[in-house]
């Protein structure tokens, strides 16, 4: 079976690593499916409010995302776990051993994916 290509959203390069300790990386593809957070007030005691995020689309990331599902049809598309959210595209997952690396060492799987649904 062929490996899907992986399209990445963020603004930052992606280092992935196979089972076999190969890696390779993924650089930015220029889009960045930009997202804002709404909160939900759900408590208040005293003066601590307790809220809910929920992560929704821009009108410019509703934009990039047409035009990404045009012209990148057959890509897994990665993005921040706040994107993913908002957008319903792929988060990252951590290769093991690298779940608590810093971001300049952080390694990922490039076989496992976060997704909200």
């Amino acid at each position: 079976m062929k490996m899907k290509k992986i399209l990445n959203v963020t603004p930052h390069n992606l280092v992935f690593r196979n089972d076999d300790g190969t890696e390779f990386t993924i650089e930015p593809s220029g889009y960045t499916l930009l997202a804002k957070v709404v909160e939900k007030e759900v408590d208040k005691e005293g003066r601590i409010t307790f809220s809910t995020p929920t992560f929704v689309t821009t009108p410019e990331g509703e934009k990039e995302l047409l035009e990404i599902r045009e012209l990148y049809p057959n890509h897994i598309i990665v993005g921040s776990m706040i994107s993913a959210q908002a957008y319903n595209i792929c988060g990252m997952i951590s290769a093991k051993g690298f779940e608590r690396k810093p971001p300049a060492e952080k390694r990922l799987d490039p076989n496992r994916f976060t997704i909200f649904k």
